[in-house]
């Protein structure tokens, strides 16, 4: 959200510099509340059978939920209500999408909380003086002004979604119809390429220049094929045959065969494991590390770090590359965009397809130096038990 939006949803509201210092003087008044009514908050998405299903961590998770949304209000309160202030916000929005969490729950949420909060002024000031409305009156302007933040937080991610889905509709029309024409050149052209070499063999020509130009054609067609593949594989819809399996042996397999100039590290346990469709991660991180090599020129480290978070496993796969500009962070994973000079523009928006397939999360991280992605695969549901009796 830019600054403008921010300052005419504050101006809408009323909310303004006198709002902020009423919040602050309020805050010690209702802290002993604050937990009461987190308390609440959680207890209720934990006894609607619709909310929970974006808790997937079970009481570790809830625990770490409640320490932020406790930090969260705290912060609501003292302020300084500015550009970083909203830019937390948006990301709490963000986080509320990636989880699945409806909007109707994320609206019936803040009511809850916002009445905790009114009820707990109540309590501290019974009194009906002037200085209590204006307590209230600034609570409502604080929230309402955080409700419309993460609203357009849903918004923003969910036209990007719109936006991502048409070009990848055009792509997957694009691919039906030229993949095969293409498969077919390329095909005649690999076999005719082998049956010279064959006969140079039998003639026993051997000539070096030849052999270089030959290897060349073959390198190139390795490349096309590899872009049809792409290109079938980001516009298919086959969803993803999971499978809880050892992460380092799949890594180990994935990473064999990619000719990196790049030191490449592994730091998780010998028996983590990962809930994954393998040939999906293999392409994914064959990308990413790929990605993160080249990124290096020949030089430094990639480094893939793993452990347990919540009921899934989160990855980060990191380099010591320049990293990537901050004026292009948002883009990086949309269908078609590149930086590079041969670049396609489709192996971000294909990891970005798979991991969404695995209901997961991937996103750009900042790092000390270079680049660092995060990626974190949930755990396939369990099968659900039976109800008592039935």
């Amino acid at each position: 959200m830019d600054e403008a939006t921010f300052a005419g949803i504050k101006r809408y509201v009323g909310f303004d510099a006198r709002t902020s210092a009423t919040l602050r003087s309020v805050a010690p008044r209702i802290a002993s509340a604050i937990p009461a009514i987190i308390d609440d908050f959680y207890a209720t998405i934990e006894g609607d059978p619709d909310a929970r299903v974006a808790i997937t961590g079970g009481k570790e998770q809830i625990a770490r939920l409640k320490h932020s949304l406790e930090a969260w209000l705290r912060s609501s309160l003292d302020g300084p209500h500015d550009a970083t202030w909203v830019a937390r916000r948006e990301r709490i929005g963000l986080v509320h999408v990636r989880v699945g969490l409806q909007q109707r729950f994320m609206l019936t949420a803040m009511a809850r909380i916002r009445t905790g909060l009114i009820q707990a002024l109540h309590v501290v000031d019974p009194s009906q003086s002037a200085a209590r409305a204006d307590a209230e009156r600034a609570l409502h302007q604080l929230l309402d002004v955080e409700l419309a933040v993460m609203l357009d937080a849903y918004h923003s991610y969910l036209s990007e979604g719109i936006r991502s889905h048409e070009r990848l509709a055009t792509i997957g029309q694009l691919a039906a119809s030229v993949g095969h024409e293409l498969r077919n050149p390329l095909g005649i052209i690999e076999s005719s390429l082998y049956l010279a070499q064959q006969r140079l063999k039998k003639l026993d020509v051997v000539d070096p220049q030849l052999e270089k130009h030959h290897h060349k054609i073959q390198k190139q067609i390795g490349q096309c094929s590899t872009i049809i593949k792409n290109l079938l594989d980001l516009a298919r819809d086959r969803p993803p045959r999971r499978k809880a399996q050892l992460l380092h042996p799949l890594l180990l397999r994935v990473t064999e065969d990619l000719a990196l100039d790049t030191k490449l590290v592994f730091d998780l346990d010998e028996d983590l494991q990962v809930d994954v469709d393998e040939d999906d991660f293999g392409h994914l991180m064959s990308n990413l590390i790929g990605n993160a090599s080249e990124a290096m020129a020949g030089g430094g480290t990639v480094t893939v770090r793993a452990a347990r978070r919540g009921a899934g496993t989160e990855l980060t796969v990191t380099d010591e590359g320049p990293g990537v500009p901050s004026n292009i962070r948002d883009r990086i994973f949309d269908a078609l965009f590149t930086t590079k000079a041969r670049g396609t523009g489709l192996g971000l928006a294909l990891c970005r397809r798979i991991v969404r397939a695995h209901s997961g999360e991937l996103e750009l991280i900042s790092s000390g130096k270079g680049a660092c992605f995060r990626l974190w695969f949930p755990d396939s549901p369990a099968e659900p038990a039976s109800s008592p009796g039935s």
